[in-house]
């Protein structure tokens, strides 16, 4: 609250009787803001102390500004802003090259992981670190974080460009070294970095509980902190988690929660990786999907089998869908499927031949097995999908909107 109430007196300050002090005072609720997910207050403010900078030569503060805006662009998914941004970030540094900012180059990093380029991400990592252990940067008189916070930052990102890049064993054993060094001196954001990679480490060998457990600490530790920002990427993790132990429905409910919380423009890089888990979840959380706008059905055993102009297919694949979501322990009678697919009245000498030919060509197409059926089941006088089987399936009409 305290922080809420003096953003508007901070941001009224005028340029003229500014200090260096208040500048840096900007520059760090700055920081605090984009924690708390508060991206348009925090890119105003980095403009701000941007021009304030520049007025009063103040070099290392223009590139750490310049940074945060970099950061801002990529988190917004503006390829304008971020090569604005790069560029003119790229110019002080050549103009100044013994006075660069470290958050030069753990922005571009940021850049470079939204893009999963992580081979150039940790090349900026290190470049970071080597200017964090600079003696130039070590005479800094104002840092938003203290020396230790930044080493323990730059080494807990290395850890995860190794662990993306496949060196499993190594982002181990770094990850560990780190949490033994940290864990106890509880650095900001530090401890929420380190259970959260640590917990994606055990993601990716599939040991879903110990990943599970790790990411409960991250939150822990980033609701202690009030850092929303990075809160939302745990949720992201706990919807992984979620689908990958087969409970879609807590899935669906940590993506809707992102969903809510990433309305903002600035938040699109959040957005984009959502929409990507949610996906995969509906490719996972349903056994068959039937798009009938582009003829398309999907089974989790054969993915993805289109049915072109097979239109008498698609149609009583959508019959039986759509009985089976109103009601999964009922089909329809052939009688009920001649008419919705054939808009006929049913005649069993016209229409028997003509219906089983169509089944069996839907069975040799979606079963596993045709023989032993365990999606399209005889029932009663007709056909239904298998009791228990989690359907989905889109209209012609809704489909051409997608």
């Amino acid at each position: 609250m305290y922080l809420e109430k003096n953003i508007n007196f901070k941001l009224s300050l005028s340029t003229e009787n500014s200090s260096f002090s208040e500048m840096h005072k900007l520059l760090q609720l700055g920081y605090l803001l984009s924690e708390k997910c508060e991206l348009e207050k925090a890119q105003e403010i980095f403009l701000k102390v941007l021009k304030r900078a520049k007025d009063l030569g103040e070099v290392s503060t223009v590139m750490e500004a310049l940074s945060q805006l970099l950061r801002l662009a990529g988190e917004a998914c503006d390829e304008t802003l971020i090569k604005e941004y790069e560029k003119e970030l790229d110019d002080w540094t050549q103009r100044f090259p013994t006075m660069v900012h470290p958050m030069s180059y753990y922005c571009k990093a940021y850049i470079a992981t939204s893009c999963r380029e992580w081979k150039k991400a940790q090349a900026f990592f290190l470049k970071y670190m080597r200017e964090v252990k600079s003696q130039s940067f070590s005479k800094i008189q104002f840092q938003v974080l203290s020396h230790e916070e930044y080493i323990a930052r730059g080494w807990t990102l290395l850890a995860l460009c190794l662990l993306e890049r496949g060196f499993i064993r190594r982002a181990d054993w770094l990850l560990k070294v780190l949490l033994h060094r940290y864990e106890q001196k509880n650095l900001r954001t530090v401890n929420g970095f380190l259970y959260l990679f640590q917990g994606y480490l055990f993601e990716k060998t599939k040991k879903h509980e110990e990943a599970l457990s790790f990411y409960q600490k991250s939150h822990t530790s980033f609701l202690a902190e009030h850092n929303w920002y990075y809160h939302l990427y745990v949720l992201l993790a706990y919807a992984r988690i979620s689908r990958l132990q087969q409970d879609y429905r807590h899935a669906y409910f940590y993506l809707n929660l992102i969903d809510k919380a990433t309305s903002y423009p600035l938040l699109s890089a959040l957005k984009q990786e959502a929409l990507a888990e949610k996906k995969r979840l509906e490719q996972d959380a349903v056994d068959l999907f039937v798009d009938g706008g582009r003829a398309v059905v999907r089974t989790k055993e054969k993915g993805k089998i289109s049915l072109r102009k097979q239109y008498v297919l698609l149609g009583i694949l959508e019959a039986l869908s759509k009985a089976h979501v109103k009601n999964e322990d009922t089909g329809l009678s052939k009688s009920e499927i001649i008419n919705k697919v054939w808009q006929e009245k049913y005649l069993p000498k016209v229409h028997d031949n003509k219906l089983y030919y169509n089944i069996n060509r839907i069975r040799k197409l979606i079963e596993p097995n045709a023989k032993e059926p365990r999606y399209l089941l005889n029932w009663k006088e007709g056909y239904r999908l298998a009791p228990g089987l989690r359907v989905r399936w889109v209209d012609k009409t809704y489909s051409k909107c997608m």
